[in-house]
């Protein structure tokens, strides 16, 4: 559109723009139909009817003024001095004061609030942020078959007895009374409920399989909440049931879910794992978890370089020398006070037992409870012995069992002859196995030659197959050639809110501020306007949104302009930092000189030249810039941008 806006003309006059004539009153408007090269031809072309030249037509996107999304000062970000806080905090951190977490920037930048301990509000940058996880999820869901609904989060503690993890769940469980004393729970998890559902509609094997999900807030009474969203006592998380006739068909179901969660998180950006793992109060037997690599996390897991294994320290295979000697733990299991069964579990020296590990090896209820004692420690010399006691002892007993580490018998004992009498967990002797906690510098299970390398991870999804343990809970049966048998089925996460932070755990660079990858950041883009010329500031935003890859525009509706022009230049530029938007363009008085504005992109994993399409790049490392000609604008964010993983998937979604 061209604007004739006001000025000393009180009278109406004649406009030509090339051949077409208009006419044009002062204040008034006109559309006219073209692309963007034909429009910066026809600015030279717009005079009055006595040939002198009036004003400079502005190219504006579907309308004369910016859209309201899209200005800061129409959003609710804070003021304080959050950059300047972050900057001075970091560097008393670097002192060895005080330590600045991601918790505090996010809060700082505007992105979380914290409501109460370990309750947050999700501010308006981070539902930008939220909304594209979840319209990423949604869609590879749906791609595999998923099915959307949305379950109660108030939910009656009847099926979780059946299962049993009203009692296994302990304290975690937020649980309440309603007016008629009728205990209700918060749902930390909805398997009772999707079991019950699908139980009372399902008729036959005919209906299957089904994949539903939900994505939807939960909660947990968390002991300790801390890490902000990490561990946060509500939290939102997509969850998916599925439902399958056969086990050979939930493990189909499995491995397609395990391709369509790598797709999501390939689409998101931040590099991540897939590590064999634990099934917890879930439940199952198959089990993986999805981490983001992170110094902040609390989980560790263990990556051979060698074949490629990756699991998480309580699931790793490892083997290791006896040479530190042997440590000899009492394992009790348990339901309520009464004592099921004892075992002596014998492990390298320095190594804990792995409770998961053994647990998958017996045949136990979910409200089995363990307890671990440690019985002493043994030198090298005496392993032999230690092992002759421990299965003379257990052929006294009748309740004991013994478990022993493979690997430790076969270094002690290769010159002894002791007759292995049996492998049955529940028979009257020994079993050889993997049951401790793997460390980092152990040597890898599964190839036997490379060591194991520990990180710390942030878990971001889960998936399990669960097999019947909820079904048959519960007495879910269909009949199915010939005989009625109980469902399979399989539970898939993804802690929505927690990638908000494990994202800003990864990307944040210590001292400036976010850097978002481009799937999930709240703007793609960033106009900060140093002057009051609004002409300036819709050009440079007409020609970010026409910006495009073969044919599909690449920032649409996410581009922000920061005209909170009641804050100065400085802050609005390190609030921006702060905000980890990944394109900057600063339109200051260099561009009504030369027509230049200034790019700044803070791109993770972007490696860029020092020079795209004739234009100089400055990079160090944490950001690149350079001054561009507005005509130039479009292609050179084209030839920057185009490198970065998955953009044409971004764009045309």
């Amino acid at each position: 559109m061209f604007y004739l806006k006001k000025g000393k003309l009180q009278f109406t006059e004649w406009w030509r723009i090339k051949e077409q004539q208009v006419w044009l009153r002062e204040g008034s408007t006109i559309e006219l139909h073209m692309n963007i090269k034909t429009f910066y031809r026809a600015r030279s072309h717009l005079y009055n009817i006595n040939g002198r030249r009036f004003c400079s037509p502005s190219l504006r996107h579907h309308c004369t003024q910016i859209p309201e999304s899209s200005k800061l000062s129409r959003m609710l970000l804070p003021t304080k001095k959050a950059v300047r806080d972050v900057q001075h905090t970091s560097a008393k951190a670097a002192e060895g004061g005080t330590h600045s977490t991601t918790t505090d920037v996010l809060t700082k930048a505007g992105y979380i609030f914290q409501s109460s301990v370990g309750i947050y509000t999700l501010m308006p940058m981070a539902q930008r942020v939220i909304s594209k996880v979840i319209r990423i999820v949604d869609e590879e869901m749906q791609r595999v078959g998923g099915q959307k609904l949305e379950m109660p989060t108030l939910l009656t503690p009847e099926h979780w007895i059946k299962t049993g993890r009203w009692e296994s769940t302990g304290p975690e469980l937020f649980s309440l009374k309603d007016r008629k004393d009728a205990t209700m729970i918060l749902g930390p998890t909805h398997e009772e409920e999707i079991t019950a559902t699908v139980k009372d509609m399902v008729r036959g094997y005919r209906q299957l399989p089904l994949r539903l999900y939900q994505t939807t807030r939960k909660f947990r009474d968390e002991a300790r909440p801390r890490s902000g969203l990490l561990r946060a006592r509500e939290f939102m998380m997509k969850d998916l049931y599925s439902f399958d006739t056969t086990k050979e068909q939930a493990i189909e179901t499995f491995e397609a879910m395990e391709d369509a969660y790598r797709r999501c998180f390939d689409r998101i950006g931040v590099p991540y794992v897939v590590a064999e793992a634990d099934s917890g109060n879930i439940g199952g037997s198959l089990s993986k978890e999805f981490h983001f690599i992170s110094k902040a996390g609390e989980d560790t897991v263990l990556k051979c370089h060698g074949c490629g294994y990756v699991a998480n320290e309580e699931r790793a295979i490892s083997t290791v020398c006896t040479n530190g000697g042997l440590d000899v733990y009492e394992v009790t299991t348990k339901e309520g006070n009464r004592v099921l069964r004892r075992y002596r579990v014998a492990v390298p020296a320095g190594h804990e037992v792995s409770v998961p590990k053994i647990k998958q090896a017996l045949t136990v209820g979910i409200r089995t409870g363990f307890d671990v004692t440690f019985s002493g420690t043994h030198s090298v010399g005496r392993v032999p012995e230690v092992f002759q006691k421990m299965i003379a002892e257990t052929e006294l007993l009748n309740d004991t069992t013994c478990y022993i580490d493979r690997h430790s018998w076969d270094q002690a004992m290769a010159d002894q002859s002791i007759e292995i009498t049996g492998r049955d967990a529940n028979s009257k002797s020994f079993i050889l196995g993997d049951w401790h906690v793997a460390k980092s510098g152990d040597t890898c299970g599964k190839c036997g030659y490379e060591s194991l390398e520990g990180q710390r991870a942030i878990e971001v999804g889960h998936i399990f197959h669960l097999g019947d343990k909820y079904s048959r809970a519960m007495d879910f049966k269909i009949l199915y050639n010939g005989s009625r048998d109980y469902i399979q089925m399989g539970c898939y996460g993804i802690g929505i809110s927690r990638i908000l932070q494990a994202a800003a755990e990864c990307s944040i660079v210590e001292g400036r501020g976010l850097r978002w990858p481009l799937a999930i950041a709240p703007y793609l883009a960033t106009i900060v306007p140093l002057d009051d010329s609004d002409r300036a500031t819709l050009d440079v935003h007409a020609a970010l949104v026409h910006t495009s890859i073969g044919g599909a525009f690449i920032f649409k509706d996410n581009v922000a302009v920061d005209d909170r022009c009641y804050l100065s230049a400085g802050f609005r530029l390190y609030d921006v930092q702060l905000l980890g938007i990944p394109v900057t363009v600063v339109v200051g008085k260099r561009f009504a000189a030369t027509g230049e504005v200034e790019i700044q992109l803070r791109v993770p994993m972007l490696d860029l030249p020092q020079e795209i399409c004739g234009i100089a790049v400055e990079g160090n490392g944490y950001e690149h810039k350079a001054y561009v000609h507005l005509d130039k604008l479009g292609e050179f964010l084209v030839q920057a941008l185009r490198s970065y993983p998955g953009l044409e998937r971004m764009i045309g979604s």
